[in-house]
Order: structure tokens, then C-alpha cells, then sequence
């Protein structure tokens, strides 16, 4: 099958969870001997890698400069008052770009392909969805989830009253987007929400994955050493990060001496930085080349998400790696997981110290969780379930068989 896929951002190189989703995905399309060319939007401060891109065996890579205007302190807040009368979310017209579509179209024209894959709901505004060629439609979160859980937090009284006209557009974009031939989610989860808001929907689970083979267990790591992971330029990953020093933290440090938080992911905010400087056992390491260097050092790694929605990859990846993951309840959302199993579960903060502590002090037991996450991973979260997932919907979607008829577990 001869396969348009249009990246939502650039994913050269995989160094975020919405990046490795979109890249795993090009790489599973590409084994499974499909024809891929991929478009990618670009920006000055994100160029594309080609290095990295070339490591894939699509057909071609194309590269399209946008222009989102985040180039200035404070840009988002006021793209957001401009796009404050519009009807679509923010995210929508934040990323429609004309430039994309005219080269989405114009691939389009110049050979024959069986299927757009639309990896992202806000890019629908970039492909044609009324054209002879079908389109299937990623989704990777759930965006009025995450507003409805960012309402519940903020007591700021002009961010509730944004937030609740920007769930209304959200709901009405999401209804709109799953008019779609066929639908791609993160988890059983999302499915039976989206299932339950639009029952006429095609709704298909191409679960989060990790190459577990790439992502391999490294020994203990520090015995002291608490691993957060996440882009710090995303409020869900803002809010843990805080969340865990001001309110877990204080009690970890009574129950286990000498813990040290260690926060890696890109974009921490001067501001973030300097709220914490004085914390000695808090570090911020900014982007790193290989997040498994990052992983490995760490005894437990930790999820205090209050604000999210879709599965972390953040949790696949400690699991591979036989980490020992304490998370919330919503941090862990989505995934087969067992508390007291291959996780921990903690929503209170005292809970959630008490748990991480346990795991600090108890060298056993953190090798035993991590020993059992690493095998639920290989089971229910590596690449031959999305392999398999991707291969039942797309044969479901077209009317020709896959190039390859391939049985997978």
C-alpha cells in the first residue's frame, strides 16, 4: 500500500513521547513493507534531522517550513487572545498551515497513493478530507479530557473562564474529527470514551510501544536517585514536576535521607529553574542525547501527573528497562498496569512518598516490580502489537489486502 503520512511536528529525532509515538509508527508502516513517504512541518528552532530521518526506509522524507509563532517570551498567550474569537480550539488554528496543505496536494497530484495517514486531529485543516484518497486519523490524547482535568486544578478565575470556552470548541472539533473514515487511539480507554460521545464512529487502539529490544535493562541505577521524565515546555509535565516537589518531596526526604530528584526533558523555564535553585537534591538536566543514559541511573522513576490523558510512553519506557515506576492513578491511565503488581499506585501526596520510600529502602522489592513491568511491556506494549494492531485496522479501512498478509501475535 502506497502510504501519505503527514506528521503533525517534526519526529527527527524521537526525543518526546508525541515525537517516538509518530516515529514508531512511520518505522512499524515501513516493516510492514508499506510505501511511505512522509511529510514533515519544520520551524527554525526544530529543523529536521536528517540523520535520524534516514534511518528509516520510507520512500521519501519531505521537509516543509511553517511558521507557528512561538519565537518571543509570553508568544503563546498572545496567540491564544488572537484565536480567542475563532470556533476551532486553539491547537487547530495554531497548526493549520496553507503551506503544508499546498504540499500535501501537490504529492497528492504527482503519483497515486491508496491512503492519507493523518497523524494528529489538529491537522486535519491540512489534508484534503473530501478527496479520492481516504484518510485515517491519529489521535494521540484527548483533548477536552486534559481541559476538563486542567479546570479541576487551577483557581485562577480568567484561566477557568478560558479553559471552559476552549472545552466547548474542543468538544465540537472532536465531533466533527470523528467523522472520520477511521480512527486510531492510544488505549482501550480513549475508545470507550470516544466510542460512548460518537457510537457511530470506527474507532481502531493502536496502543503506545517501546522497542524493547533497544530499550534494555541497565542494572539498579543509583539507590537513590528518583527519575521524572517529560518536556517541561508541556503544562502536564510542569504541574508534576511541581506537584512532586512542593507536595511529595518534603515527606520523601523524612522517609528516605539522600533521595535526589533528577527532572530531565527539554524546555525546564528559567523560572522553573530558579524556583528551585536552592534545592540541592533537585536537578534539571534540560534535553539529553538518549533518555535510556537518563533512565538508567535512577532506582524508581515516577509519574505525579494530575493533568493528562492517552498512556505515557514515559511509563513503557522505565518498564522496558526494568524501573520500578510509582504513578497516579491518571498518570498510569490507559495502560494494563496492576497496582502492587508491575506498578504503584499513589494519589495523595503522603501516599505516594510513602511509596516511592518503600521502594528506596527495599532493594528486593524495587528488582521484583521492575522485573514484572519489564515483562508486562514485552507482552502487551512492544512493536509487534502495534504491528498487528495497525495491520487488522488498515486491512479493515481498504478494500485490497496489505502488500504483505502477515500473521502477528
Amino acid at each position: 500500500m502506497r502510504i501519505l503520512f503527514v506528521a503533525l511536528t517534526n519526529p527527527f529525532p524521537p526525543t518526546s513521547g508525541s515525537r517516538l509515538k509518530t516515529w514508531t509508527l512511520i518505522q512499524t508502516l515501513v516493516e510492514e513493507q508499506h510505501r511511505v513517504t512522509v511529510v514533515v512541518p519544520v520551524t527554525p528552532e526544530d529543523p529536521l534531522d536528517s540523520a535520524q530521518s534516514s534511518q528509516i526506509s520510507c520512500e521519501q522524507v519531505l521537509a516543509v517550513p511553517v511558521a507557528r509563532g512561538t519565537y518571543f517570551p509570553g508568544a503563546q498567550y498572545a496567540l491564544r487572545l488572537l484565536a480567542l474569537p475563532l470556533r476551532v480550539p486553539y491547537g487547530v488554528w495554531r497548526f493549520k498551515s496553507p503551506r503544508l496543505r499546498s504540499r500535501v496536494e501537490q504529492e497528492l497530484r504527482s503519483r497515486p497513493y491508496d491512503l492519507i495517514f493523518c497523524d494528529g486531529d489538529y491537522n486535519l485543516a491540512n489534508i484534503p478530507t473530501r478527496g479520492p484518497v481516504p484518510y485515517l486519523l491519529h489521535i494521540q490524547d484527548v483533548p477536552h479530557l486534559l481541559i476538563k482535568r486542567y479546570l479541576k486544578l487551577t483557581r485562577n478565575p480568567i484561566e477557568k473562564l478560558y479553559g471552559r470556552m476552549e472545552l466547548q470548541k474542543c468538544l465540537r472539533f472532536e465531533r466533527l474529527s470523528f467523522q472520520a473514515p477511521a480512527v486510531l487511539v492510544c488505549s482501550e480507554f480513549d475508545k470507550n470514551l470516544y466510542q460512548r460521545l460518537f457510537p457511530e464512529a470506527r474507532i481502531w487502539v493502536a496502543p503506545n510501544v517501546v522497542d524493547t529490544e533497544k530499550y534494555l535493562p541497565r542494572g539498579d541505577g543509583s539507590p537513590l536517585t528518583v527519575l521524572y521524565q517529560g518536556g517541561m515546555d508541556w503544562l502536564p509535565n510542569h504541574d508534576a514536576v511541581e506537584f512532586f516537589i512542593r507536595d511529595i518531596l518534603p515527606g520523601l526526604r523524612t522517609l528516605a535521607p539522600g533521595v535526589k530528584f533528577l527532572v530531565t526533558g527539554k524546555s525546564p523555564s528559567p523560572h522553573l529553574r530558579r524556583r528551585f535553585a536552592s534545592l540541592g537534591d533537585v536537578e534539571f538536566t534540560g534535553t539529553v542525547p538518549d533518555i535510556r543514559d537518563e533512565t538508567a541511573k535512577a532506582a524508581v522513576c515516577v509519574v505525579p501527573l494530575r493533568i493528562a490523558s492517552a498512556t505515557r510512553l514515559k511509563i513503557l519506557e522505565a518498564a522496558s528497562m526494568a524501573k520500578a515506576v510509582v504513578s497516579t492513578t491518571i498518570g498510569a491511565e490507559g495502560l494494563s498496569f496492576a497496582h502492587g503488581e508491575d506498578i504503584l499506585i499513589a494519589d495523595e501526596p503522603d501516599a505516594f512518598a510513602r511509596a516511592v520510600a518503600l521502594l528506596l529502602n527495599d532493594p528486593v522489592r524495587r528488582y521484583e516490580l521492575g522485573q514484572a513491568a519489564r515483562q508486562r511491556a514485552e507482552k502487551c506494549y512492544s512493536l509487534p502489537v502495534l504491528q498487528a494492531a495497525l495491520h487488522a485496522a488498515l486491512a479493515e479501512l481498504t478494500p485490497t489486502p496489505p502488500l504483505r498478509a502477515r500473521i502477528l501475535p
